[in-house]
């Protein structure tokens, strides 16, 4: 087992990280109070036998699966279900489930009576290591995918490996991307071990190091720049901004991985074109999305649209879009205004 602690004084917390953990679920809940368990039919189906070891009083909340339930009108049920369930300020919510279960129970815990314990258990792989840590909660908007959130700090976040599992082959890719990506803006070794490891041979015991190498970036990252707001944390966002408007525009037939699959190439690409890396770097980058089994060229989607989703992208200022451009393999990255016609010609060359 390996605990990383997420140093913010009165809001610190720690990462747990390690194999069976999910058996003993009922022993990392804090307090007495309440359990408002979030989930999905799917995660229900395979994991629900868990919530028996809790052994509290629980109520179980089903919201749909992927990002349909990223809406205000999911909010407003789940909230009415907390109210008619009586959960008071010292009950806990626990999100079981992907990163839109950990988005959508953060939210709530966020503004139920002002507030309330969350503890993020994610069940997917891009939940472990990226979206689970860190406070940011959110559900899309008509106009762009996590436009209307909050920052809300859980109170634990437990990771079992053992999880991954009984994932689909194509939710292990996607959140294999977001591990690549935090080879590239910090460590190396993590982009090493997944080059050479056969994605088959990935064992808890190795996914146990990954997840806690990411995992311990991202709290030095979110100690350093909670709110995001200093540009340090923004170096995560690495492949997010051509990511989220491939996400956007495709329907979300694009899930999360690939569309940060294919963003992290059309930036390395851009930084190429800068003399910021080499070529070498970008088919390294390459070589390693097709091992995994993800996206690296642009779909047939409108450049024009993407440019312009772009421009809601949380890290535009002053009508001007920003992207996160690598520097090289475990290197940090530097974000950068990018002009438009840049943008296009990169979306162009790799469509």
């Amino acid at each position: 087992m390996r605990t990383i602690s997420v140093g913010l004084g009165a809001r610190s917390y720690p990462i747990i990280i390690g194999t069976g953990l999910v058996d003993r679920l009922g022993d990392h809940l804090p307090g007495n109070g309440k359990i408002a368990v979030i989930s999905t039919p799917i995660i229900n189906d395979l994991y629900g036998y868990l919530l028996e070891s809790i052994g509290r009083d629980i109520e179980l909340i089903l919201v749909p699966d992927g990002e349909e339930a990223k809406t205000w009108e999911t909010v407003e049920e789940v909230l009415g279900k907390l109210l008619g369930c009586g959960l008071d300020r010292k009950s806990t919510i626990v999100a079981l489930g992907g990163g839109t279960v950990g988005d959508l129970a953060g939210f709530v815990a966020s503004i139920y009576m002002r507030g309330i314990d969350v503890v993020q258990v994610p069940t997917t792989l891009l939940g472990m290591v990226d979206s689970a840590i860190g406070g940011k909660t959110a559900v899309n908007h008509p106009k762009g995918k996590n436009l209307v959130g909050s920052f809300h700090q859980p109170s634990k976040v437990i990771i079992d490996p053992l999880f991954l599992k009984s994932l689909p082959d194509r939710e292990v890719r996607s959140g294999m991307a977001e591990t690549v990506k935090y080879g590239v803006i910090s460590d190396k070794v993590i982009f090493q071990i997944i080059e050479e490891t056969p994605i088959a041979d990935l064992e808890p015991e190795t996914m146990v190091e990954i997840i806690a190498r990411c995992a311990a970036i991202k709290a030095k990252l979110v100690e350093q720049d909670e709110r995001d707001d200093k540009g340090i944390r923004a170096s995560l966002n690495y492949g997010h901004t051509t990511g989220h408007s491939i996400e956007t525009l495709s329907k979300h037939g694009v899930n999360h991985g690939e569309g940060v699959a294919i963003g992290m190439n059309v930036a390395a690409l851009i930084a190429e074109e800068m003399g910021m890396v080499g070529s070498e770097m970008r088919a390294r980058l390459e070589r390693l999305l097709n091992k995994i089994g993800l996206p690296f060229n642009v779909p047939d989607l409108s450049i024009e649209e993407m440019v312009e989703v772009m421009h809601r992208d949380k890290k535009a200022e002053d009508g001007r879009i920003r992207f996160v451009l690598p520097t090289g393999i475990g290197e940090e990255p530097v974000l950068r205004y990018i002009s438009e016609e840049t943008i296009a010609s990169a979306l162009r060359e790799l469509q």
